[in-house]
């Protein structure tokens, strides 16, 4: 997909006044529950493919999507262009086709399951987060209602949570059960190795300035890269 076109798109998305997702890639219908992980993506690293691939092993779960959020509660858009992370994301589905690649307008989880579902009708929407992220969804400065909006989340949606950096699964496990209430049954706590439960696109960025060997992304992701000259210092 050329450039114009990716950055048409996301411009459109961006203009919709309600939440919507857009997908990318051309890969089979969903039949089944879909598991999306919903990141900056800046660059796509292989702890994303590591969760990708944790989600598709969830019992139910058929299919995985990488999901680029063009809004986020938590963080600015710097580094690569959301075309240019699409087209990284298009890069990594040519390796792994098995995980689709979408975009959403909203910043929050809830309204991103809520727009894929609408999207996607009759399939199943679980939202594949790390700790930080889960910590996220439960706090209430990004709600109105909380507590009726997270009701109405997981009636109709999973979570499918991971240990992140130095907080490991027994934490993860921990913190569930003393703060997720009645939606801690909706949760579905899993573990990831401790090297991409330590990667982070930061890090990616941080590499790329002194070089771009041994860098913990894909092979299709790190040629892009390279053949765009993305995250180089500004000489």
């Amino acid at each position: 997909m050329a450039e114009s076109e990716l950055a048409a798109r996301l411009l459109e998305l961006d203009a919709s006044p309600v939440p919507v997702v857009a997908r990318f890639d051309s890969g089979r219908r969903f039949r089944g529950r879909l598991a999306f992980l919903p990141s900056a993506y800046n660059p796509p690293t292989l702890a994303h493919i590591h969760l990708l691939e944790t989600a598709l092993a969830v019992e139910g779960v058929e299919h995985a999507a990488a999901m680029l959020t063009t809004r986020n509660v938590a963080k600015d858009i710097f580094g690569a262009t959301l075309p240019d992370r699409v087209a990284m994301l298009l890069e990594l589905n040519r390796e792994r086709p098995e995980f689709a690649v979408f975009a959403a307008n909203a910043a929050r989880i809830i309204d991103q399951a809520d727009a894929l579902s609408d999207a996607f009708e009759g399939t199943g929407v679980d939202a594949i987060v790390g700790f930080d992220t889960l910590e996220r969804l439960f706090d209430r400065r990004y709600y109105t209602d909380m507590d009726g909006e997270l009701a109405s989340f997981f009636e109709r949606h999973r979570v499918i949570a991971v240990n992140r950096g130095s907080i490991g699964v027994t934490e993860v496990e921990a913190w569930v059960h003393g703060n997720a209430g009645v939606f801690a049954g909706r949760i579905i706590v899993r573990e990831i190795q401790a090297f991409p439960a330590s990667l982070s696109s930061t890090l990616v960025r941080e590499r790329l300035a002194v070089g771009s060997e041994g860098l913990p992304v894909s092979p299709a992701v790190l040629r892009y890269i390279e053949q765009r000259g993305l995250y180089r210092p500004v000489s």
